[in-house]
């Protein structure tokens, strides 16, 4: 069996500990429109599918209920509406969990090795319905 030196040990810990830290946003963004909280320099990514976000929100399913377009004036109202609620919780559970860029789920690219940033879509929808009970 081979035993590797003292320096050996100190490069494999480094290989590992480095592993196991997630990359700076900036590293691993590839899409910045697909940024909905922080900044590019993040240290702790967390990633949402916005889509399933936007079904919770009471004003998004209204413009689908009525069939509403870009035409029509309810539209942008209710579109606004939705928007800040979807920020407003993105926003709360992010700095709730303790982190600083928040990206739509597949816009990320992560170094070989890195691990999954956590999805927080389920989270935010949870934050949306106590907006609403408000």
């Amino acid at each position: 069996m081979h035993r590797i030196g003292t320096f050996g040990q100190v490069m494999l810990a480094v290989a590992v500990c480095a592993a196991a830290v997630p990359a700076s946003a900036e590293e691993i963004c590839r899409d910045a429109t697909k940024i909905y909280f922080g900044e590019k320099d993040a240290d702790a990514p967390a990633t949402v599918r916005a889509a399933a976000c936007f079904d919770a929100i009471p004003e998004w399913k209204e413009i689908d209920r009525r069939k509403l377009d870009r035409d029509d004036a309810d539209y942008w109202i209710l579109v606004r509406a939705a928007n800040r609620k979807f920020k407003a919780a993105v926003e709360s559970v992010a700095r709730g969990l303790g982190h600083d860029l928040v990206a739509e789920e597949g816009s990320l690219e992560l170094p070989e090795g890195a691990a999954k940033p956590p999805d927080l879509t389920q989270a935010v929808i949870d934050a949306i319905g106590k907006q609403d009970k408000e």
